[in-house]
């Protein structure tokens, strides 16, 4: 098969207009009408919004292939330039089904892995899932390679067993804490949430080559800007030990346009303090949390490592099951380039 001849439209984060994001947000919901089809389709004024507000040290970059009037095939990369793993960007690459076989995600992916190059960065990282298996298929052939197997994992609010978040949610006189922030992180407890935020550096990661990432005070506000502007509502829960600390959290976030489907985020608890059922307690106040302010919930979904057993315990004790299966890839970039060009001749 050989890479026919097309024209690629290069934008990056500096040159994002709302027509563009119609634009974009109309090819995303002809893919997720393929990968997600009983999910509303994503209101481009939400996309718009969040590309208005990006954070100051991202780096997003798009490249399309445009044909009558319509994105038909996406590249998209995105890049921290500051703090830790700088060797990384990621990829997302999206092809409409009827374009496929015509060589434009290779044409696509040779534009995003040649600018990463030149901006130092050694490695390519990209999801797939099994709704699609084109992608597994086209990430092997590319030269990516498997690093880390997960899922989205989905809870029917209506399949918690009864009674069992009353249960997770009592507690022994053992003077832990838990405490629901609807409004944003409390200017008290900012720099502390974000050290806490850095347990999640425990979270599996098993073949990828990706370094811990140490968040800042400051990144924790871009996200709640990010968030907001693109129409979400956020809540997060901690816990305090009985010196004040926190030392546990978990969040949950959704669209009031769009309040059937529930995402959730980070859950963690700092390793001193395991032991004593915080991750039980935190997930099952944040459903109550959930089902209190958003009363037309109705699923909470959520991504974990497959090799992730205790925190698949709780989920499935909860009521999560598998939605979705999905796979992190990551590419040499100069391994990658070589292996498109074999492609080519």
């Amino acid at each position: 098969m050989t890479t026919t001849s097309v024209a690629v439209q290069h934008r990056d984060h500096t040159a994002l207009t709302e027509e563009f994001a119609h634009a974009l947000v109309a090819h995303l919901n002809r893919l997720r009408a393929e990968s997600h089809p009983d999910d509303p389709p994503a209101d481009p004024a939400n996309i718009w919004g969040q590309m208005q507000h990006l954070p100051p040290i991202l780096e997003l970059d798009f490249w399309t292939v445009e044909e009558d009037g319509q994105i038909v095939a996406h590249a998209r990369t995105q890049l921290f330039t500051v703090g830790d793993n700088q060797h990384l960007a990621e990829l997302e690459l999206m092809v409409s089904p009827a374009a496929r076989g015509r060589g434009l995600g290779r044409t696509l992916l040779g534009h995003a892995a040649q600018a990463m190059q030149v901006r130092g960065r050694t490695l390519l990282m990209a999801q797939t899932n099994d709704r699609v298996p084109a992608g597994d298929v086209f990430a092997r052939r590319a030269g990516f390679q498997p690093g880390l197997s997960n899922h989205v994992n989905r809870l029917l609010l209506s399949d918690v067993p009864e009674g069992l978040l009353d249960a997770w949610t009592t507690r022994p006189d053992d003077g832990y804490t838990l405490e629901v922030w609807t409004d944003g992180v409390p200017d008290a407890d900012l720099d502390a949430y974000a050290e806490l935020l850095n347990v999640m550096n425990s979270a599996p990661r098993d073949d990828l080559d990706v370094e811990d990432h140490r968040t800042t005070p400051e990144e924790v506000r871009s996200m709640e800007t990010l968030a907001r502007a693109g129409g979400r509502t956020s809540v997060v829960a901690v816990v305090r030990a009985p010196d004040g600390t926190l030392v546990g959290l978990t969040d949950v976030s959704w669209r009031p346009a769009q309040p059937r489907i529930v995402a959730q985020g980070n859950t963690g608890v700092r390793p001193e303090h395991r032991g004593h059922s915080l991750g039980r307690w935190l997930k099952a106040a944040n459903v109550q949390a959930t089902q209190r302010l958003n009363p037309h919930a109705r699923e909470i979904r959520t991504q974990n490592a497959d090799s992730n057993g205790p925190m698949l315990k709780i989920n499935t004790e909860l009521g999560f099951r598998p939605f979705m299966a999905s796979t992190i890839w990551q590419g040499d970039t100069t391994e990658v380039l070589k292996q498109l060009q074999k492609e080519l001749t």
